[in-house]
């Protein structure tokens, strides 16, 4: 969904534990094997430690250096854009993890904009990131589920 300030992926249905969710999201070596909007990802769940994310706008992977800003373990995670003061183009993508029973859960992401250009940003790329983060829920409900069936969690 795109608002004038955000754009979010669909929330879905994942049957696996949430805590096998969390752990494939955290997994950053292996996003290459279910994310294809960010097929790379380098740094640590650590709150003020830099991510450094390969994603795919459809030209191909480019480096993209966000911040972990808040970590609430098998719900919430945030990473950020740098957002010093005056900016042009602030962001903040949430992923939220929220049990349904033991065995399954509800995934959504969201990144939240503000700053002078976030509208026009909005605009020109909403839609490709709307893609990105539907086809990230996808993945992501494809690994964890496989990784729950195979007992390999």
């Amino acid at each position: 969904m795109i608002t004038a300030n955000s754009v979010s992926s669909e929330e879905i249905v994942i049957n696996a534990p949430a805590q096998v969710v969390w752990d494939v999201i955290l997994d950053f070596d292996n996003y290459g094997l279910w994310n294809t909007f960010c097929p790379g990802m380098k740094g640590k769940p650590v709150v003020g430690s830099p991510l450094q994310m390969m994603v795919d706008m459809g030209n191909g992977p480019q480096l993209q250096v966000e911040y972990v800003t808040k970590v609430e373990p098998i719900h919430t995670i945030v990473w950020s854009m740098e957002n010093k003061p005056g900016d042009p183009i602030h962001a903040d993508r949430m992923q939220r993890v929220t049990p349904i029973d033991d065995r399954s859960c509800r995934y959504w992401s969201v990144d939240e904009f503000s700053g002078e250009f976030a509208g026009p940003m909005i605009e020109q790329m909403g839609k490709l990131v709307e893609k990105g983060f539907n086809d990230c829920a996808l993945g992501l409900k494809k690994r964890a589920e496989e990784l729950y069936k195979a007992g390999n969690c």
